[in-house]
């Protein structure tokens, strides 16, 4: 019709291609006849092989050998003329998506994410002295005995470490009455509670009644004690008043020369005085004189001895020897009695001294 044989159809194609120019065992648009997205009817899943990275199918090309391409990645054959359709991309309303071309194989989950944390909100609720996860467990420190002190069961290494931190940072004497205690749920909460409310409550009634013993004593001592004490205090001042009064008559009598013997050491030196005067006055009145005279017999005696002539005595008879060695014998022990005597009394007047001193200090004292 337009130049050319006859033996051509009316396109310039022989007859034994299709009007398109592809051979009849290919679909219409080029692609072979696989699933439109290249995987099988059920037995796998949808978007295995994603539609950005897809492999496009090796076409059979047209009669001019110039593909074209579509905006779903399909071929399409050049019309006869050779000129390249212009087709125009139906934009996506998605963003591409990045999905894998294939998945690893997984274990199946004994259980589903829900699953597990419903079996983590039981736990936490299941009220268990063996369970580690339950929610509602304290460590609250307690007064206990020392026998029953040790790391309780069940209770996490955690918690045990800050409730033994916190019970070192006390003072010493409550570190050594407290102990924690595992407290488990509302029941041993409320439990505990009680407790301290009734430890409260007598706390409170202890502290009414001391106040009231503390009341009764007050009105006691200002009622009783005072008065009582004041009168204590005046029987005092009239017992020292008294007490001078008897001092000063011993301070009179010991001035005029009589004493009492205080204690039996005195009382025993006073007898022993008494004795030694009597001696003393046993041998007559003119004890002194004989005495004087008996020395002067005795020197004059002496000198004439020693002069060598005989001892005659004027107005007297003459004094045999032996008698005049006893005489001086007896007055020698006088002499030393009297000694004695002297000192014994020289200590007696040293003790009344101090006596009268200390007397006239305490009374100076209590004036």
């Amino acid at each position: 019709m337009f130049g050319t044989p006859s033996s051509t159809p009316a396109f310039g194609t022989p007859s034994s291609t299709p009007p398109f120019g592809t051979p009849s065992s290919t679909p219409l648009f080029g692609t072979p006849s696989t699933p439109a997205f290249a995987t099988g009817g059920f037995g796998s899943s949808l978007f295995s092989t994603p539609l950005a990275s897809q492999t496009q199918q090796q076409q059979q090309t047209s009669l001019f050998q110039q593909p074209s391409t579509t905006g779903f990645g399909f071929q399409q054959q050049q019309n006869l003329f050779a000129t390249p359709l212009q087709t125009t991309p139906f934009p996506s309303p998605l963003p591409p998506l990045q999905l894998s071309t294939q998945m690893a194989l997984v274990a199946p989950l004994p259980f589903s994410l829900a699953d597990r944390d419903i079996q983590a909100i039981v736990d936490a609720y299941k009220e268990d002295p063996g369970n580690l996860k339950y929610a509602f467990k304290y460590l609250l420190l307690s007064v206990t005995d020392p026998q029953h002190r040790g790391k309780l069961a069940g209770v996490s290494d955690i918690m045990w470490a800050e409730s033994m931190t916190k019970l070192e940072g006390m003072e010493g004497t409550d570190r050594e009455r407290l102990w924690p205690q595992l407290v488990q749920g509302f029941k041993d909460l409320s439990h505990r509670l009680k407790l301290q409310d009734e430890v409260i409550v007598s706390d409170a009634e202890r502290l009414r009644m001391t106040q009231s013993n503390i009341k009764m004593l007050q009105r006691h001592f200002q009622a009783v004690a005072l008065p009582r004490i004041e009168r204590m205090r005046q029987k005092e001042q009239s017992l020292q008043r008294h007490l001078l009064r008897v001092m000063r008559i011993m301070e009179a009598l010991e001035g005029k020369g009589f004493r009492l013997p205080l204690t039996k050491a005195e009382a025993e030196l006073a007898e022993k005085l008494d004795a030694i005067i009597r001696q003393l006055k046993g041998s007559g009145a003119e004890l002194s004189r004989r005495v004087q005279n008996l020395l002067t017999v005795s020197r004059v005696q002496e000198n004439g001895i020693g002069a060598g002539g005989s001892l005659y005595l004027p107005g007297s008879t003459k004094i045999h020897e032996q008698s005049l060695a006893d005489m001086q014998e007896v007055l020698q022990q006088q002499t030393e009695a009297i000694a004695r005597l002297g000192n014994v009394l020289k200590r007696d007047i040293r003790d009344m001294e101090i006596m009268m001193a200390e007397g006239t200090e305490m009374t100076e004292q209590l004036s």
